[in-house]
C-alpha cells in the first residue's frame, strides 16, 4: 500500500495510475509465461535422445495431438490443417505474451517521455510565476518540484527502469531459450505422431499376413511286386 501511495504522490495521479496498470499487466503476462515454460526441460545435454513422448510441458496440446493421430490414421488431407492449428495454439499460448510484453515496454517508454514533457511544462510554469512574483529561489524550487518536476523526473526514471528490466527478462535464458525449446518439442512430437500412426497399419498387415505352413513330403507307396 505504501508503494502505491508513493507512486501516486511522485508520478502524479494520472501517470501514476497508468504505471500501476502497466505493472499489473506485465506481472500477469510474466506469470502466464512462467506457468507454461517452467515444465520445459533444460536442453544442456547435446547427446540427449530426440524423443518427446507424453511430456507434461505439452499437456495443453493433448487434444490437438489426438486430433492429429485420427487425421493421420484416416489418411485424409486434414492433417496439415491440424498441424497449422497446433502451431497457432502455441503462438496463442506463448508467442502472444512475448509480443504483448514487448509492446508494454515500448509503450511505457513513450509514456515516460510524455510524462517528462508534461511535468517539465508544469514545473517551468510555476518557476516563471514564482520568479515574476519575486519569491525566494528555495520557494520557487519547492513549488516547481511539487507541480511537475517530480513527475517529469520520476516518469523518465520509472519508464527506463521498468522497460529495461522487462526487456532483460524477455531475452533471458529462462524465457527465450525455453520458449524455443518448447517449439522444438512440439515439432518433434508432431513427427513422432505421424511416424507412429503411419507405421501402425504396416505392422498390423505384417502380423495378420497368412503364414505358409511347411510342406511335409508325403510318403510314396510303391506297389509290391509279386514274384
Amino acid at each position: 500500500m505504501e508503494f502505491i501511495r508513493w507512486i501516486l504522490n511522485n508520478f502524479g495521479l494520472f501517470f501514476g495510475a497508468i504505471f500501476l496498470i502497466y505493472i499489473y499487466m506485465m506481472v500477469r503476462r510474466m506469470t502466464a509465461l512462467y506457468d507454461f515454460l517452467r515444465l520445459v526441460p533444460r536442453c544442456e545435454d547435446p547427446d540427449r535422445p530426440l524423443k518427446v513422448g507424453q511430456s507434461r510441458a505439452l499437456s495443453f496440446l493433448e487434444g490437438f495431438f489426438k486430433k492429429l493421430s485420427q487425421a493421420v490414421v484416416r489418411g485424409a488431407g486434414s492433417s496439415d490443417a491440424v498441424i497449422d492449428a497446433i502451431w497457432s495454439e502455441v503462438d496463442c499460448r506463448i508467442g502472444v505474451h512475448f509480443t504483448a510484453l514487448n509492446g508494454y515496454a515500448n509503450t511505457l517508454i513513450l509514456i515516460g517521455f510524455a510524462g517528462t514533457i508534461f511535468g517539465s511544462i508544469g514545473a517551468f510554469n510555476e518557476m516563471f510565476r514564482g520568479l515574476a512574483k519575486g519569491e525566494a529561489s528555495a520557494m520557487v524550487f519547492v513549488t516547481s518540484w511539487n507541480n511537475g518536476l517530480a513527475t517529469a523526473l520520476y516518469t523518465s526514471l520509472g519508464a527506463a527502469a521498468i522497460g529495461g528490466t522487462l526487456l532483460t527478462l524477455l531475452c533471458s535464458r529462462f524465457l527465450m531459450t525455453r520458449a524455443k525449446q518448447l517449439e522444438t518439442m512440439v515439432g518433434l512430437r508432431i513427427s513422432e505422431i505421424i511416424e507412429e500412426e503411419k507405421s501402425w497399419p504396416a505392422d498390423i498387415e505384417k502380423s495378420e499376413s497368412p503364414l505358409k505352413e511347411p510342406r511335409i513330403p508325403g510318403r510314396t507307396c510303391l506297389p509290391i511286386s509279386s514274384s
